[in-house]
């Protein structure tokens, strides 16, 4: 599965099921915003590893649901934060690793994600479920059954790069990304 692919399905069921949705910066940002720009979307630039404990403040905050998608980089490097996302996040929460093996954004360097079993992580950090769906399909029913729960679930879903795709940075600086957020929480909650 591609990032392109596998973002794509992220979004369309994100937005089938209204949640909120939180993208951890680097390429998964830039794809998203690239493919499937929308104001219920929360682009986390410049910040390394934090794009689920914000999310899971959110949560925490307003009770909706949410879905948080980040790269193994970003995972790797916030690791410390899931016992706190696990125990802010209330109701339906699904954190998303994409898992590449490379720092993309910073010109495809290995990251330690071969040695890293994300999953058993997730567990040990208090995660009600786990998912490692091979095949889109496979992706689109374990982030169903997720976005139909109210536990905390965690999917690791392993990309490949096919060929070097180079989308722009997010088009917002970080007070637009703000602003627009804001209001769309605005327009759905009160």
């Amino acid at each position: 599965m591609t990032r392109e692919e596998v973002l794509d399905l992220i979004a369309r069921c994100t937005k089938k099921k209204e949640a909120f949705l939180f993208i951890g910066n680097g390429y998964n940002a830039r794809t998203m915003c690239a493919l499937h720009d929308y104001d219920g979307f929360f682009y986390m630039v410049g910040s390394m590893g934090l794009c689920p404990t914000l999310a899971a403040g959110f949560s925490h905050s307003t009770g909706q649901p949410v879905v948080t998608v980040e790269g193994d980089g970003n995972a790797l490097m916030g690791m410390s934060g899931y016992p706190v996302v696990v125990n802010a996040a209330k109701g339906m929460f699904v954190h998303i690793v994409l898992d590449n093996g490379l720092y993309y954004t910073t010109g495809g360097q290995k990251t330690l994600s071969s040695v890293v079993d994300f999953g058993l992580v997730a567990l040990g950090a208090g995660y009600d479920r786990v998912y490692s769906p091979e095949s889109l399909e496979a992706l689109e029913a374990a982030l169903m059954t997720a976005l139909n729960s109210e536990q905390k679930s965690y999917i690791v879903v392993r990309t490949v790069e096919k060929e070097r795709v180079v989308h722009p940075r997010v088009k917002y600086q970080p007070v637009e990304i703000r602003d627009r957020f804001q209001e769309t929480v605005r327009q759905r909650l009160y």
